[in-house]
């Protein structure tokens, strides 16, 4: 008879009634059934001893584990999961800084996870990824460029909110997670007045190209100018630009709104993006700065803010001319466009050999080529 023609228990069964019933010896059985005469002793032995379920196979897992995580490090684990919802890298390394004893690894803590429902196998058995090599775009110290960008719109007391994020390049300390009531510029500027009273003022502020203007300068980027403050944009439909505040957003989404934000009024919403704001900055590991949080490389800026928004002044002998309600200026029989934002401020003209400079403040705005310029009688639009 082969082993495996009956199942496992009609096997072990049929073996055990040749023995015991038929008096077969030992040696006829394993031949019959095509084991070893130590496997028919072993389940004789069983049979014999009258066990529970003594032909099923009894579980190999070793009746003690000295290398088994501890209970209240395993709550532990747990406790940091259902306050943030963090994956295993970032828990490893809150454990590691709160000093908890005998902090299993990476990969114990992702079983952990795993073993009570909080993640997917696949999550455990990965092996964590090693630490992404250091990526060009990140300025070299806190302060040299803030990025700016709303959150998509969320329902807060049955009110359209989209907070607005304000990261720091360098630190990712986050600077602003606040909510506002609309997305025009001069609310944006409202808060970002009270950011830099706070903070200091940083050398750029990076936001998307809805605080930017088709020709010239914006609004929100004229005011920006006249604190000595560079205005940048990202291109069109490239979020990478702003890769830093997007990646908040999503961690914002996915640790704050999907899982503990209150949202029954705006006065507990507003708590709570706080909150998360703190534990973001102070106590929440971040990868791109070797799990440690942004609070370590986060230092506010040596500039302060002026009491009030300077006035444009330029230099004494300086052409100037002012901008008109059309959003132009006229030099040399020619209109040069510099848009309607700017109407009614002074900008300085500088005539160089090829071209023409035009500059609001320090920054320079346009440059138009000579050849471009309007005729003795002309009144070209450029």
């Amino acid at each position: 008879m082969a082993w495996k023609e009956l199942s496992v228990s009609e096997q072990r069964q049929a073996l055990i009634h040749r023995v015991v019933t038929l008096r077969w010896s030992v040696t006829r059985a394993a031949r019959e059934f095509g084991v070893s005469r130590k496997t028919v002793h072993k389940w004789l032995k069983r049979y014999r001893a009258r066990e529970p379920s003594a032909l099923d196979d009894r579980s190999r897992r070793p009746g003690r584990s000295p290398s088994k995580t501890a209970d209240a490090v395993e709550s532990a684990v747990l406790d940091v999961r259902a306050r943030h919802g963090w994956g295993p890298r970032k828990i490893h390394r809150t454990l590691r800084d709160q000093q908890v004893h005998a902090v299993p690894s990476v990969r114990t803590v992702a079983s952990i996870l795993s073993r009570r429902g909080c993640i997917g196998d696949a999550a455990a058995a990965a092996v964590p990824p090693p630490p992404p090599p250091p990526r060009p775009f990140e300025r070299a110290a806190p302060n040299e460029l803030w990025q700016m960008d709303h959150k998509g719109a969320i329902e807060v007391a049955r009110q359209r909110v989209c907070p607005l994020v304000v990261i720091d390049d360098h630190s990712r300390y986050c600077l602003c997670f606040t909510r506002v009531s609309d997305l025009t510029m001069r609310t944006t500027w409202d808060v970002l007045w009270g950011l830099f009273e706070r903070f200091g003022l940083p050398d750029a502020v990076l936001c998307d190209n809805a605080f930017s203007a088709p020709v010239g300068l914006s609004w929100f980027d004229a005011r920006l100018v006249r604190l000595n403050i560079e205005p940048a944009h990202g291109r069109p439909h490239h979020p990478q630009t702003q890769g830093k505040v997007e990646r908040f957003n999503g961690t914002a989404q996915r640790e704050l709104i999907d899982f503990d934000a209150r949202r029954d009024s705006v006065e507990h919403f507003d708590q709570d993006c706080e909150r998360f704001r703190t534990v973001y900055n102070t106590v929440r590991p971040h990868e791109a700065l070797g799990d440690l949080p942004p609070v370590t490389r986060w230092r506010a800026s040596v500039r302060p803010r002026p009491p009030t928004l300077p006035e444009v002044r330029y230099p004494c002998g300086a052409v100037t001319r002012r901008v008109s309600h059309g959003g132009d200026l006229r030099y040399q029989n020619a209109r040069i466009v510099v848009g309607r934002s700017l109407t009614g401020e002074t900008m300085m003209i500088e005539d160089r050999e090829q071209d023409v400079a035009v500059y609001y403040a320090w920054k320079l705005v346009r440059i138009i080529p000579r050849a471009l310029l309007g005729g003795p009688r002309s009144d070209k639009v450029v």
